[in-house]
């Protein structure tokens, strides 16, 4: 009996690392680390430190015991999941997997490993854990989008302000598909481009969406950035003010990465770290939009 039920203790706590692992994207530095630990530990020990004080020494307040209890317990589970989060953020940090927080269960590795997540620094500014923020949404969002257009590369094909340009290749016949549906979205730009490119004849794409083509002669791209002020996102960095650089949240703040020798172009908001051929600097939400603005 004991062994099932720690047969299935076991396989509930690898879904929910699993879950945990799954839902968590990103990465923290250590010293944004360091603040938030330090606020969520003082914050968590501060509310049941006032809580056993209250249970202590008002025993007869019964409805604000009870009510405090239960907040309690909510908010440890809370407190438990989001620092979990913070603890595989960092992990990626690290340029390792979440799954590595496992090994703190083993005595002595996690003394150990408590040491390198506060202490060890970052090895490589840019790795597989890395994420951009959602650039469309976030100048959407924030306005920057006038009389200019978010272009993204992919390989050969391209996305305008999220919609996407499919390449074609017809023994030679080059040319870009586009979703009806989805380029009605984006009046201004559907105008465009049936203004301005040369379409072919409307064919029916995939599952029956109508599908609209415009030939390319090699430079479609390039027209439509200039053509439309595009700002370009490419394998990530985006290019503002002729400096392409990398956009990730760092636990509430961001962070911009940036080759070097770019680094006389860009304005110093904090302390700059370099590493390799990089350099970093964590930014304000205001800051990375005086940034943009300055250069857009």
């Amino acid at each position: 009996m004991k062994l099932i039920f720690l047969i299935i203790s076991i396989a509930v706590y690898l879904l929910v690392t699993a879950i945990v692992i799954h839902s968590t994207h990103g990465r923290i530095s250590r010293e944004r680390y360091w603040k938030i630990e330090i606020i969520m530990i003082g914050g968590f020990a501060s509310y049941w430190f006032f809580t056993i004080f209250i249970l202590s020494f008002y025993y007869w307040m019964h409805v604000l015991q009870t009510l405090l209890f239960v907040i309690g317990i909510i908010g440890s589970f809370i407190f438990m999941y989001k620092y979990w989060q913070l603890q595989i953020l960092r992990l990626h940090d690290l340029n390792k997997s979440g799954w590595y927080c496992l090994l703190d269960f083993i005595p002595f590795y996690n003394i150990y490993d408590f040491f390198v997540m506060n202490i060890k620094k970052r090895s490589i500014m840019l790795n597989e854990f890395d994420e951009t923020i959602d650039y469309f949404s976030f100048f959407e969002k924030n306005k920057l989008l006038q009389n200019k257009k978010l272009i993204t590369k992919d390989g050969v094909d391209f996305y305008v302000n999220g919609i996407k340009f499919e390449y074609k290749n017809f023994n030679g016949h080059v040319q870009y598909e586009v979703s009806k549906m989805s380029l009605e979205n984006d009046k201004a730009l559907e105008e465009y481009c049936m203004k301005n490119l040369q379409q072919t004849e409307n064919a029916p794409g995939y599952a029956g969406e109508y599908r609209i083509s415009f030939l390319d002669e090699g430079n479609l791209f390039e027209k439509l950035k200039n053509d439309l002020h595009g700002i370009v996102i490419d394998d990530g960095f985006i290019t503002i003010n002729e400096v392409p650089f990398f956009v990730r949240e760092n636990y509430l703040q961001y962070e911009i990465v940036y080759k070097t020798k770019d680094s006389s172009r860009i304005k110093n908001f904090s302390q700059v770290e370099e590493l390799q051929d990089y350099s970093c600097q964590s930014l304000t939400k205001a800051q990375l939009l005086s940034l943009i603005k300055q250069g857009a």
